[in-house]
């Protein structure tokens, strides 16, 4: 099966889930997850069209990579609450690691930067790094904006949960950063 199949099916799936998920809300006079999933299936569907229209520019991987983990933290994280499921959290922050790495990674090639001279591969993974703990505390601070003034409970462990949140971030960020090292570093092998 072609990798565009897969995307396709990928994409079609999503939009079953949030479709039963938003006639479930619905059903259930939940309007505030009506809005949060009605919004969120706005942000995939926009994302989706705007890596269509400029030509996969964010590549199909890292597409959907993001829209199943918007999903996935979106509809069960924040409308079905499995953020009261230990580790739940965790395992978002992590995986958030790897897809900031992803994206610097994107960016980086985007710049037309190469990675074959050691000085800036090493530039690169620390470059890499460094981009995806950024995002870590742009989202803390989301979360923090969210809670304050829109009376959610994203940081419903406090300062606690917050260090915690980015913890899990630095570890797949670290596992991200390695294996990018790696997967270049091979890659410089092959040319040789």
């Amino acid at each position: 099966m072609k990798k565009q199949n897969i995307f396709s099916i990928i994409h079609i799936t999503i939009y079953l889930i949030y479709a039963s998920c938003i006639v479930y809300f619905v059903t259930v006079r939940n309007f505030r997850s009506i809005i949060v999933s009605i919004l969120s299936l706005i942000g995939i569907i926009i994302l989706i069209i705007l890596n269509k229209k400029y030509r996969h520019l964010f590549g199909n991987l890292l597409v959907n990579t993001l829209i199943i983990f918007i999903a996935i933290s979106i509809l069960g994280g924040t409308c079905f609450d499995f953020y009261r499921f230990n580790h739940f959290d965790d395992v978002l922050h992590i995986t958030s690691g790897f897809i900031g790495c992803m994206v610097a990674r994107i960016l980086f090639y985007f710049s037309q930067n190469e990675t074959d001279i050691p000085r800036k591969r090493i530039f690169f993974v620390i470059y890499m790094f460094m981009f995806s703990m950024g995002i870590a505390s742009i989202w803390e601070l989301i979360e923090f904006g969210l809670d304050r003034y829109l009376g959610f409970d994203c940081q419903a462990g406090g300062l606690t949960d917050t260090m915690f949140d980015i913890l899990d971030c630095l570890i797949g960020s670290v596992i991200a950063t390695i294996y990018y090292y790696f997967k270049i570093r091979k890659a410089e092998n092959i040319k040789r």
